[in-house]
């Protein structure tokens, strides 16, 4: 039989087994690859910033401690230590964000007009933006609840001689929806926080502060959040400061307000916010990060505060001192909002205390220590509230 005339089906079997070894060869290199790349140091440097997983339970020869450990590295730690993780993130964010050109709002991070960056989803597991486009009406049962506690605080700090002012700062969907892909840009933007402050002014006397027309007003003639971060810059945080000034000022008035005339803007060039990081795309999405640097000198000073910490949900504690007798004594529960505004506003007091307090859970309102408050004894308790996360006590 000539070479011709051979039966076709031999050769067809012997490319379908090297087409399957070839297949099997690269499954297993694909298998392995990432445990080569986290142990030869082949990995990559790029850096995508999330909360960090907790760490592993100890592994001893207590047979106890087996199962805690491999339950441990099942349910979290694999999935965020596996090699080359961060490089393949920011490869789908690349795709999704510059080939695709996709506006998902099931993304963490979505990308806008201008290459302006918007938080969609945070740890609460809710949609920010998909809230914001579909807003349904606020519980009247969790309003009431809300507005209760916080006048409960109100009355209690009154009762001590203590002054109570609330803060609320706006998404950054609120302030920039025209900056959102056309598909979510809300009909009425803010307006489930134009609700929350209506209820609260109707049914407290809890002094509030939405700093939202304020940054309105100011964005006419100025950006007030960074383009690739959530938060404001120091234009929106200074517009803030004021507006809150204009409200302690009632009960101090030796509080003298900073003027913009006594600030300098500087830039530093090419950095990247806190969104271009979560997407471990840091290098497309740099932009100059303004600074104020005031022309006098600051009164206030930071100081170590050696007071104790009893609760975990009391975090990050910082202090500064002015020793300015006039001015008075505060204690301030924020979130990461207040950290832009800090430099102004400690110079409205004597001695200031700063915590970032966190809610007890991701579904439960922030709590408030009053032994805290009894050993500190402020003349005024601020606090501040991201709009996404007092919000979310408000909903059903």
């Amino acid at each position: 039989m000539s070479p011709a005339n051979k039966p076709i089906l031999p050769r067809m079997h012997r490319i379908h087994q090297t087409i399957s070894w070839l297949f099997l060869l690269l499954f297993v290199v694909l298998l392995f690859l990432p445990m080569a790349g986290k142990f030869s140091g082949m990995d990559t440097a790029i850096v995508v910033a999330e909360v960090k997983s907790e760490p592993l339970p100890p592994l001893t020869a207590h047979p106890a401690s087996w199962g805690v450990f491999f339950d441990g590295l099942r349910r979290q730690y694999l999935d965020r230590h596996y090699g080359f993780r961060d490089l393949l993130i920011s490869w789908n964010n690349y795709l999704d964000m510059f080939v695709l050109l996709s506006a998902s709002p099931s993304s963490r991070v979505l990308v806008g007009k201008d290459k302006w960056l918007f938080l969609t989803t945070d740890s609460a597991g809710r949609n920010i933006l998909l809230d914001a486009k579909y807003p349904n009406p606020l519980s009247e049962t969790k309003l009431a609840i809300l507005a209760k506690e916080l006048e409960r605080r109100r009355k209690w700090l009154a009762a001590r001689g203590i002054r109570y002012l609330v803060v609320l700062t706006p998404n950054k969907n609120t302030i920039y929806p025209e900056k959102l892909p056309r598909s979510l840009q809300p009909e009425d933007p803010g307006r489930q926080l134009q609700e929350l402050t209506g209820y609260l002014r109707t049914h407290t006397q809890v002094d509030l502060v939405d700093v939202t027309p304020t940054l309105l007003k100011h964005k006419k003639t100025e950006d007030v959040f960074f383009a690739s971060d959530s938060h404001w810059n120091p234009n929106g945080a200074f517009a803030g400061y004021r507006e809150i000034l204009k409200s302690l000022r009632r009960d101090f008035p030796a509080i003298v307000p900073l003027r913009r005339k006594q600030f300098r803007t500087e830039f530093y060039r090419d950095c990247a916010g806190d969104l271009a990081t979560m997407t471990g795309l840091a290098d497309h999405f740099k932009e100059d990060r303004l600074w104020f640097v005031n022309m006098d000198w600051y009164k206030a000073r930071g100081a170590t505060y050696e007071g104790p910490m009893e609760n975990w949900f009391l975090t990050m504690p910082q202090y500064s001192v002015t020793d300015d007798p006039a001015l008075p004594r505060a204690l301030v529960l924020h979130d990461s909002y207040w950290w832009e505004m800090l430099p102004f506003i400690a110079e409205s007091f004597r001695q200031a205390l700063y915590i970032w307090a966190l809610p007890p859970t991701e579904h439960h309102f922030r709590r408030f220590d009053t032994a805290l408050v009894e050993r500190f004894k402020p003349d005024v308790v601020i606090e501040e509230f991201a709009e996404r996360y007092v919000m979310l006590s408000a909903r059903e």
